[in-house]
């Protein structure tokens, strides 16, 4: 049966996830993915093209990616193509779903949904419980997501999370970490090819980190919550970089926001769930400990960004 598999893009989670389906369906094709209606339409076209040209009924496999509410038109048009040619759906999450996103994919795609409830999970767990329970490679690949996602510190492992940052800054980065993912599906970790390419990210790395450190700019909320806005850098894994962000500047908050207006949320402590603020913005996603979204102002009138995040916290406190 043919399979394509799509993941999130940008993470360890989305490419172990993916690593762990192609462990089960090896003949399957890998595409990933990132939030955003030009993303989700790159794929509608991807999965109409491979649909047609097959000719034959298959499956398709998504993992880590939430379907947000507003999307959920789009991805509606999908399950019916999917459907109408007999292709199945298998939808594997950790994120929070709505009650909509949820009945929209199980009506108009009977899409399997493997959801977790609880936020402790990560969706490479999901995979290896639904698709390789009890093969060894699949459950290490899980453990070290789980770390990576949930940032639990109970072991070491390679500096795979950078290793992606800083492949994304290539025009080739799809055909690098699709090779990445078949490497990992194998159980290798680490080789010397990745360590050269780890050698030349350091020193682009630390020159990042003294540019963005100088452009960090403080403000309080009316819920005393005291906020970092960090401009980030393509060279700097967020997660990594935001534990050094919090440490110099004792904030509750952190966003990081790019040159198009893109945000990244984490957070210092439980008061608030990064998701809950994340929904409050364009295209809001995410779990408590890390989200994301777009901002409608303009990212470069600070004032206006430092407002709308400020009514974004305020509204999540609700």
């Amino acid at each position: 049966m043919k399979t394509i598999i799509i993941s999130h893009e940008s993470d360890v989670d989305g490419i172990f996830s993916a690593s762990i389906a192609q462990m089960r369906y090896p003949q399957g094709k890998t595409f990933f993915t990132s939030y955003g209606k030009d993303n989700i339409l790159k794929i509608s076209e991807i999965l109409y093209n491979e649909v047609v040209s097959s000719q034959e009924c298959g499956q398709v496999i998504i993992s880590d990616l939430g379907l947000n509410d507003d999307m959920i038109d789009l991805f509606e048009d999908i399950f019916t193509f999917l459907k109408s040619n007999l292709w199945s759906i298998i939808w594997l999450d950790h994120h929070p779903w709505s009650e909509k996103a949820k009945e929209s994919a199980i009506e108009k795609g009977s899409v399997q949904l493997v959801l977790d409830k609880t936020e402790n999970v990560c969706s490479s767990e999901l995979m290896y419980e639904k698709f390789l329970k009890g093969n060894a490679i699949a459950e290490e690949l899980s453990k070290i997501a789980h770390t990576t996602d949930f940032f639990t510190k109970d072991q070491e492992i390679p500096p795979l999370p950078e290793l992606i940052v800083f492949y994304k800054t290539f025009t080739d980065f799809y055909s690098r970490i699709v090779k990445l993912t078949n490497k990992i599906s194998r159980g290798t970790l680490w080789d010397t090819e990745m360590q050269k390419d780890y050698n030349q990210y350091i020193k682009l790395r630390e020159q990042a980190k003294v540019e963005t450190f100088n452009k960090i700019k403080l403000f309080d909320t009316c819920n005393h919550l005291k906020v970092s806005l960090v401009p980030t850098s393509p060279y700097l894994q967020i997660s990594l970089f935001s534990e050094e962000v919090f440490k110099k500047t004792n904030s509750d908050i952190a966003f990081f926001i790019n040159k198009e207006g893109k945000v990244s949320i984490r957070r210092n402590n439980d008061v608030i769930h990064c998701s809950h603020i994340a929904k409050q913005l364009l295209e809001g996603g995410g779990h408590r400990f890390a989200a994301g979204g777009r901002l409608k102002s303009n990212p470069e009138d600070i004032d206006k960004v430092i407002e709308e995040l400020k009514i974004a916290i305020s509204n999540a406190l609700k």
